[in-house]
């Protein structure tokens, strides 16, 4: 008589202990990893913003060349600011864009301040009440798009027009 033997009994598969030990092996790397890439995420959310704001500032720049009018960004409060954009036929500004940052749990510096382009493109320190750093003898206006607690991103406008983010 052939026996069979006990090892060939045994089916394919995995033990309920491996499988718990996977698991568990797999959990402790998600608790590692989550965290870092949470506060990734925010922070490419806030560069991102402020690469959209600093296009949103070179248009209207461009615009108020353009035209050689004045067109403004109104930073409504902390999650939302607004882009005018002069019209040439009445002489007065229309809302161009609403921007809410807070759906992103973004904030931005200066709420309630209004930064303004001139007709030649660059900001009107008389009627700009935005933030600004005039320690190096030139004013150089800062908006700050922020994620709290992980990363604030300033958008830097000189005195010539150039405009950048840091």
């Amino acid at each position: 008589m052939i026996r069979a033997s006990s090892t060939s009994r045994r089916s394919a598969g995995f033990t309920l202990l491996e499988l718990a030990v996977s698991v568990t092996v797999l959990a402790i790397l998600a608790a590692i990893v989550a965290p870092p890439w949470a506060r990734y995420r925010a922070r490419m959310r806030a560069y991102s913003s402020a690469h959209e704001l600093r296009a949103e500032l070179t248009y209207i720049q461009a615009r108020a060349m353009d035209l050689e009018g004045e067109c403004w960004v109104q930073v409504d409060n902390e999650g939302q600011y607004s882009v005018y954009v002069t019209d040439s036929a009445t002489e007065s500004g229309e809302l161009f864009r609403q921007v809410n940052l807070a759906q992103e749990s973004l904030t931005l510096s200066s709420p309630g301040k209004k930064l303004l382009f001139g007709p030649r493109g660059w900001v009107d320190p008389d009627e700009s009440d935005v933030a600004y750093d005039d320690s190096a003898g030139v004013r150089i206006y800062t908006l700050t798009v922020s994620a709290p607690g992980v990363v604030h991103v300033p958008v830097r406008i000189y005195p010539n027009g150039r405009i950048e983010v840091r």
